[in-house]
């Protein structure tokens, strides 16, 4: 129910947990000795994902593909979610949770910048040694420290590659990764969470390694519905690394491939492909087509009409209600909502969502009706059952602080803020304009309109044009709540006990990533770091080695016994200057 703005990440998964579950990583050497590759692209699924083609040119060593989410621009810059070279040179990653990167006071920026690196190795590089060398050298200024690369090369050496370090291998026969830290801690004993691994390393070890044992892995360990974010398996890709030749997957169709080489792929020049128009044939490739074109009445009798497994239809009909739903609330989405709640009759979010789906269409007394009756059922929920009541009758909270409005578009059937953390992000037409209101913590939250499935923006309300170096810009309103309208440009400088230290800073703000450690501070000597940004004040923040057990204890910063160490805090009045006496994790 909640859409946040679009955003392009920096280094995809590399920077901060992504939705997504772990894709299923693996390669071996064959009985003669050629090198195979494959993944599974797991996670929220997206009718958006591209294959990327870039030839050799005058710069580059070799060509390559590379594979991203959204768009195709993401597969050209730090959006690459894994890609292959002529060489036989392969990557991919794994999301494995933030980790602090070992001996990154060691390590120097690349001087192309963060977003060149993932190009950089495919365009320049034939040997996983060679990505080893560059690692040991060279890391991302901010992030890579929630995911492990998966590396191969055609000459049969593998590597993982991750922010608590590196292993290489040179004379196995295969090499695994899911969604463990492989360098750092290896306990996956949770056999729920890591369920995949067990599964490929058996069938690696009792089958020969070829395509066809590959593809059986691959649809052994690919995701249906499965894990706490409803992931799929999107696609999957086998590459032989000594050939070139490629064979990729489509939603878990595992009969029909599109079978293809680096070669091939490079001859058609710089071009991206949509994957699922690979695919005409395949179902959901040609339901979604129905859908767009003919609404989902439509696309719901051809999906009656199928001629597939049980199970393929299941998981087909899950992907159409979640993945639609969380795009656009469109009325004619309740057929394959009802006929999914009649096979999973639990899950608050689908059973709100019927309810506002019935209230959209003009029948808010079916809607009343179903929150009652699930309240009934399920008397614990989780739901906002209040909340999602009031809004049906077109009332707000009494504790709201904040009031959202979009004026215009009287003929518009369904209006929704975008971007706030709300549990109920539909607006109310009242008096000429449409209206939301939130109770909000202190911060600062960007935002835009959807009107019948198109973003827009308020005519009245001023737009700011956001960009910063974990995302791409794009136009929005901005809201503070508690903080000054203007950023002040601040620069933070901090002495640390170490010489080595690394540091981080996290705050109460968009541009100090909302608690999250992502920002690193520059060494401007051997004992001081500093960092320059925009602030909205009173700036509240922390720092950090780059998770929450390694905070800062800075002089003079206070504490309580609730709450541990408070927050620093910075307005027009406060030094932007600060010493850091020890660390939480310190020995002493």
């Amino acid at each position: 129910m909640k859409k946040a703005i679009k955003k392009i990440w920096f280094v995809g998964m590399l920077l901060a947990a992504n939705v997504a579950i772990a894709c299923t990583i693996f390669c071996g050497k064959d009985k003669h000795g050629q090198v195979w590759a494959a993944n599974n692209e797991d996670g929220a699924y997206s009718f958006f994902n591209y294959i990327n083609i870039f030839p050799k040119t005058e710069h580059t060593k070799f060509g390559y593909y590379t594979l991203s989410y959204d768009s195709a621009k993401n597969g050209e810059g730090g959006g690459i979610e894994g890609g292959m070279n002529e060489a036989g040179l392969f990557y991919d990653f794994n999301y494995i949770g933030t980790k602090r990167v070992k001996d990154l006071h060691k390590k120097k920026e690349f001087p192309g910048g963060s977003l060149k690196i993932l190009g950089h190795i495919l365009s320049q590089m034939e040997t996983v040694q060679e990505v080893v060398d560059f690692f040991e050298f060279y890391w991302f200024k901010d992030g890579f420290r929630s995911a492990q690369m998966h590396v191969a090369d055609r000459y049969g050496t593998f590597a993982i590659i991750g922010p608590s370090g590196t292993k290489i291998s040179t004379n196995e026969r295969y090499q695994i990764s899911t969604n463990f830290d492989i360098c750092g801690e290896q306990d996956f004993s949770n056999t729920e969470r890591y369920w995949r691994f067990p599964l490929v390393k058996s069938s690696i070890e009792q089958e020969e390694v070829s395509l066809e044992s590959f593809k059986d892995i691959c649809e052994a360990t690919s995701i249906k519905g499965k894990g706490p974010y409803t992931s799929y398996t999107i696609y999957s890709n086998i590459q032989n690394l000594s050939t070139g030749d490629i064979w990729f997957y489509f939603t878990s169709d595992y009969k029909n491939p599109l079978k293809t080489s680096i070669q091939e792929l490079l001859a058609k020049g710089r071009t991206s492909y949509l994957i699922r128009d690979l695919f005409p044939n395949h179902p959901i490739s040609r339901l979604y087509q129905d859908f767009t074109k003919h609404g989902g009445q439509y696309a719901y009798e051809k999906f009656q009409a199928l001629q597939i497994s049980k199970a393929r239809k299941d998981e087909i009909r899950s992907i159409f209600v979640t993945k639609l739903l969380a795009e656009d609330y469109r009325t004619d989405l309740l057929p394959f909502l009802e006929d999914y709640l009649t096979q999973n009759p639990t899950g608050h979010w689908l059973r709100s969502a019927r309810a506002l789906l019935y209230h959209l269409k003009g029948d808010t007394e079916k809607a009343v009706s179903i929150v009652k009756a699930y309240l009934k059922e399920v008397p614990d929920t989780s739901m906002d059952v209040e909340g999602l009541l009031r809004l049906l009758e077109g009332k707000f909270d009494d504790n709201a602080n904040v009031t959202i409005a979009l004026h215009g578009f009287q003929d518009a059937q369904r209006v929704f803020v975008n971007g706030l953390p709300v549990n109920f992000n539909l607006l109310v037409k009242k008096k000429g304009k449409w209206i939301g209101k939130y109770k909000l913590d202190q911060g600062t939250y960007n935002y835009t309109f959807s009107v019948d499935g198109k973003e827009v923006l308020d005519a009245k309300t001023p737009v700011t044009i956001t960009a910063s170096i974990y995302e791409d810009w794009y136009r929005s309103h901005q809201l503070c709540v508690d903080l000054s309208e203007q950023a002040y440009p601040t620069t933070i400088t901090i002495r640390v006990p170490h010489k080595n230290d690394v540091v981080y800073i996290t705050g109460n703000q968009r541009n100090l990533t909302d608690w999250s450690s992502v920002f690193r501070l520059q060494k401007t000597a051997d004992y001081e770091r500093e960092i320059t940004m925009d602030l909205h004040y009173p700036a509240k923040f922390k720092f950090t080695k780059g998770d929450w057990e390694t905070e800062a204890i800075v002089k003079g910063q206070k504490s309580n016994e609730k709450e541990g160490l408070l927050p620093l805090t910075i307005d027009k009045n406060n030094p932007t200057h600060f010493e850091i006496t020890d660390w939480k994790d310190s020995p002493n």
